[in-house]
């Protein structure tokens, strides 16, 4: 009798081992991709901070935005060595450096407040780029019927500058 109910209990714990390891191998497998799919933008924050403390001349960083709808731009805020908050907007191929300090235009808390008044469904991106050579917050949502749009922010006074709606 002993013998039957060790034959019984056996698959029972070789299946609830194979359910285990398939869980780890989906899972293993998920956090792989994962980080291959995000590595791209991770080296371009890394080399986006690394420009913004050598040509920015930063000493530490907080916040990292990108933009890229019609060029890119990687945004990168911190401090500079005289302790203000500082951003360092800066192209994508690293040679054009913008540096801007924080407290003399608009915050990007601000340009979000102005996009919530328009009622969107979900707002996507805020982002600090060069558009018409001047620095301009951009700001990419959704509106009520799903469409893509962006509003796009002078820094220095809040101003709309271009609105691209329905896409």
């Amino acid at each position: 009798m002993r013998q039957q109910y060790q034959r019984r209990r056996r698959p029972r714990h070789w299946v609830l081992l194979s359910i285990l390891v398939i869980v780890l191998v989906l899972l293993i497998g998920a956090g792989y991709v994962i980080r291959r799919a995000t590595k791209p933008l991770s080296q371009d924050q890394i080399r986006a901070e690394r420009i913004a403390k050598k040509s920015g001349h930063l000493t530490s960083t907080n916040d990292f935005y990108w933009t890229n709808l019609n060029s890119t731009y990687y945004t990168v805020a911190g401090k500079n060595k005289q302790k203000q908050a500082v951003y360092a907007v800066i192209s994508k191929s690293g040679k054009e450096v913008t540096v801007l300090k924080q407290s003399a235009g608009m915050s990007r808390n601000t340009a979000l407040q102005q996009v919530w008044k328009r009622n969107p469904k979900k707002v996507l991106s805020a982002a600090l780029r060069i558009f018409n050579g001047k620095p301009a917050w951009q700001v990419g949502y959704l509106n009520q019927s799903g469409k893509l749009c962006y509003v796009t922010f002078q820094y220095s006074n809040g101003k709309v500058l271009q609105q691209i709606a329905n896409i």
